[in-house]
């Protein structure tokens, strides 16, 4: 695999971190959703094993079990299925999908087994990689890796794991993510600690990768209801919003592939238990439920985890609800638009953002021009604005350079008469009311970044540019 120019760049920075600090280096990279953050792992990695390999020792590190197994078969992808020996250091439970690859791997959360498993890598003349849970990663303090790599590292933040990581060792620790999470201070828990995680390695915004086309824009797409009890409101909120979504995807790509973020399990299982209701509404799109109670289903029928990510990378037109478990780097490919049901933090958010915002390419082109992010805004008149706020401000935080201009309203509007038709094509799509509510979240939110402006300008010269230019 070819490395893209940014992801080139960050790996000179990174080897070059290396090479200065004769082999020993520590270091973040910022890298959003969708700009090839695991490729780029995955060839540190693989120079490290080539030039930087003493006890030929490496351990990866995800949150989630799911992305520990799904960062094995990427990195696999990049470096080939025999380079390495492997052994995932969780209690999962996986199968390998080709059993004609000679391909040792063993699930576990004992040590021993770690101590076995580079046993036999060293009489086989290979370097072994762990791939473990940041929940597990307490059992392998001690041990002296070549490498270490924490993917998803905004979760290195919690108390537990900040604790875990101090003891974990490694001539080159390097954390990687897309949403860095910060404390006040510089010698707290967060990731601007670097004594703990070191300096900013390599960075690239979001706004730039959409320059690249590597990844599209997002836009907001509001919808406007009303509706009453609890479980129907769910119900019906979610098929309206498939509804819309669709409307807006159809004709650009064919089909639609939407992941709703829903408040929590409760939610899931009342799509699961409405389930005969969202079809009938929805009957040319699979249903696809995920929650770490009820596990995996499809259409209302129980599979396994691996088989419903499976089936999940190769079906189209899928309503897809979740609850967490498909938030962070967990790989679902050709996913069109989002569906936000609850406020989410600026991590979570842009991860589930992140999502839809990746390219769809057929016969090598892509033919995706925006990801749709959806808002439902539901018998809240006095709270409309707010709510829309902060999803707008968050976006623009994660560094999209969302305007009113990228923002369409659908359903009953409260604001203005409703008129008909909503065209879906990028760069036609008009909204059908009138922009004034709309134009009014944005003029505040402009406001409060140009006095921010001021306050935080160093010099007079500099406020009174900002003022008058």
């Amino acid at each position: 695999m070819v490395l893209y120019p940014h992801q080139a760049d960050a790996f000179g920075k990174i080897t070059s971190e290396i090479q200065t600090g004769k082999g020993s280096a520590i270091g973040r990279v910022v890298i959003p959703t969708g700009g090839g953050k695991t490729l780029l792992e995955a060839a540190i990695l693989d120079w490290q094993r080539a030039n930087n390999s003493n006890t030929r020792l490496h351990l990866v590190l995800a949150p989630r079990i799911l992305l520990a197994n799904q960062l094995i078969r990427e990195y696999r992808k990049f470096s080939g299925a025999t380079a390495y020996r492997v052994i995932a250091f969780h209690s999962g439970h996986y199968e390998p999908e080709d059993e004609k690859i000679v391909w040792k791997e063993a699930n576990t959360t004992r040590y021993n087994d770690v101590v076995e498993a580079y046993k036999n890598a060293v009489k086989n003349n290979q370097d072994l990689v762990v791939f473990s849970t940041y929940h597990s990663m307490d059992k392998l303090a001690g041990i002296d890796f070549d490498t270490v790599i924490a993917d998803e590292s905004q979760y290195l933040v919690a108390e537990n794991f900040s604790d875990t990581w101090k003891t974990i060792k490694g001539r080159v620790r390097l954390s990687f993510t897309a949403t860095e999470r910060h404390t006040a201070s510089n010698n707290g828990r967060g990731l601007n600690n670097e004594n703990l995680f070191g300096k900013r390695l390599y960075e690239i915004k979001a706004a730039e990768l959409i320059m690249l086309n590597l990844i599209v824009p997002p836009r907001l797409h509001i919808m406007y209801g009303e509706t009453h009890s609890e479980e129907a409101a769910i119900v019906s909120e979610v098929t309206e919003m498939a509804v819309e979504q669709d409307r807006l995807t159809r004709s650009e790509l064919g089909f639609s592939k939407i992941l709703f973020a829903m408040k929590g399990t409760d939610d899931v299982k009342s799509i699961e238990d409405n389930i005969a209701k969202v079809r009938k509404e929805r009957p040319e799109h699979d249903i696809f439920t995920i929650t770490s109670k009820t596990g995996a289903k499809i259409n209302g029928v129980t599979i396994r985890r691996e088989q419903f990510l499976k089936e999940l990378k190769t079906r189209q037109n899928c309503l897809i609800f979740h609850y967490d478990i498909l938030s962070e780097g967990i790989d679902v490919p050709g996913i069109t638009g989002v569906c936000l049901m609850r406020n989410l933090g600026l991590a979570k958010l842009l991860q589930t953002i992140g999502r839809a915002v990746r390219l769809f390419k057929e016969d090598g082109v892509n033919v995706k021009r925006q990801a749709w992010v959806s808002v439902a805004v539901i018998n809240g008149d006095e709270d409309d604005k707010e709510r829309v706020k902060r999803f707008v401000n968050a976006i623009r935080d994660g560094g999209f350079d969302i305007s009113a201009e990228d923002v369409i309203e659908t359903g009953k509007a409260r604001h203005t008469p409703d008129q008909e038709g909503v065209d879906d094509a990028y760069g036609k799509a008009k909204n059908n009311f009138s922009n004034l509510f709309v134009e009014e979240v944005f003029h505040e939110i402009e406001q409060a970044e140009f006095w921010n402006d001021i306050r935080v300008a160093e010099t007079v010269d500099e406020k009174l540019d900002i003022l008058f230019n």
